[in-house]
């Protein structure tokens, strides 16, 4: 059993807040871009946590860690995670994807939450966005990880950049499990 006592008066047991008052937000982007030649993709490089001027986070107990595109959760409890893509064409494509994939082995992932969007062909360019969500419920943060992938089955570019969410993943800590 291991207690600590924060400076604000929290109490920590066991990595759970025994006042009830812990809470965490964190939100991390992709910084380089995807050609997605009717082709899917994990996400497995070019992550960086938000640094833009005004943007913020709140990890006051360790926020997520990421290793090749795998996502840890820092306490057990309810999450909820989000995954927003921005799409530009760089042709047209009837489907494109945004997927959260869950794991609660460490091993096998399933498929958790879904979007589609299309894009035509048009000039000079045309855009789509997804967005999913779902919630996870983390109760071993060595076992419950999470990951992403996006799929297009024509001509399309996950559209990255350093400074502004394009394509972006939220983790909120909502409770104890």
């Amino acid at each position: 059993m291991t207690i600590t006592f924060h400076s604000d008066g929290r109490i920590i047991k066991n990595g759970r807040d025994l006042n009830g008052s812990l809470k965490m937000i964190d939100q991390w982007r992709r910084t380089s871009n995807v050609n997605l030649n009717n082709n899917e993709d994990f996400l497995t490089t070019n992550w960086e946590r938000i640094d833009g001027s005004g943007q913020g986070t709140y990890i006051p107990d360790g926020g997520m860690t990421e290793s090749g595109g795998i996502f840890t959760f820092p306490l057990t409890g309810i999450y909820r995670v989000e995954w927003q893509c921005y799409f530009e064409e760089t042709g047209s494509a009837a489907q494109c994807a945004a997927n959260v994939y869950v794991t609660t082995d460490n091993s096998s992932y399933t498929n958790m939450a879904s979007s589609l969007t299309s894009i035509s062909d048009q000039t000079p360019y045309s855009y789509g966005n997804a967005h999913c969500q779902t919630l996870v419920d983390v109760t071993d943060t060595s076992q419950v990880k999470v990951k992403f992938r996006v799929f297009s089955n024509g001509s399309v570019a996950m559209d990255s950049s350093s400074s502004t969410n394009r394509n972006c993943a939220t983790f909120t800590y909502i409770g104890q499990t």
